[in-house]
């Protein structure tokens, strides 16, 4: 059976694994990249380990990190304009909503009869 390789040593695992945790995401993907191509080849499965991450996040960073259009721009956390759009009060649903609550599907049956004019 193979020995495993220790690349570091216990005392300097500790200092990297507390540095690891106060980056962001994209920095952390990009660390381990780094620390990938430092070590050399053999060490991704390792650095997964000891930094309790995926092997595809570091392949992830090494693919950002090998692109052509690489910017080290931390500024920003996620892309703009991502997430859910903001609610408008225009959509004039504030006018059917007369309290009606409860029953087997929510009120909808009889929000459904009231904009059909039965009720």
């Amino acid at each position: 059976m193979r020995k495993k390789k220790e690349y570091y040593e216990s005392d300097f695992v500790e200092k990297q694994l507390n540095y690891y945790a106060s980056l962001p995401e994209k920095q952390r993907r990009h660390f381990l990249a780094m620390e990938y191509e430092r070590l050399g080849i053999g060490s991704k499965r390792y650095l997964a380990g000891v930094f309790k991450c995926d092997r595809k996040t570091i392949n992830k960073g090494l693919r950002e990190l090998a692109g052509n259009n690489y910017q080290s721009d931390y500024t920003r956390q996620r892309v703009a304009g991502g997430g859910r759009k903001k609610r408008s009060d225009n959509r004039g649903t504030d006018q059917l909503d007369t309290g009606i609550r409860g029953g087997k599907h929510g009120g909808r049956v009889q929000r459904m009869k009231q904009l059909n004019g039965r009720i």
